[in-house]
């Protein structure tokens, strides 16, 4: 099974995230995910790391997502030309990173 079913099943299931089971649970499977990335193959290091973002988002009480929380501008107060130009940006890195 996935790691990412598998994160979800147990969601899904747990009856508590303080319990003891919990963290054992997410310690078994980061020291799964760990051995993981013993290969060379790079889709491992891909699916590691969305295993790790959906473990963190669901089992971790984290306030703010990530740096930019709340910070910026609304997506209603930026002007056509501008998401025009943030979407070109956008384009550009994502064929810069293949």
């Amino acid at each position: 099974m996935d790691c990412l079913d598998e994160i979800l099943i147990y969601y899904e299931n747990r009856e508590s995230h303080k319990s003891r089971a919990i963290k054992t649970w997410i310690s078994h499977i980061l020291v799964d995910l760990m051995r993981d990335l013993e290969g060379d193959d790079p889709h491992n290091y891909l699916r590691v790391r969305n295993c790790l973002l959906l473990l963190v988002n669901l089992f971790f009480d984290i306030e703010s997502p990530d740096h930019y929380h709340s910070q910026g501008i609304p997506i209603h107060q930026i002007t056509e030309k501008d998401k025009i130009k943030f979407i070109e940006i956008l384009k550009s890195e994502i064929t810069n990173c293949n």
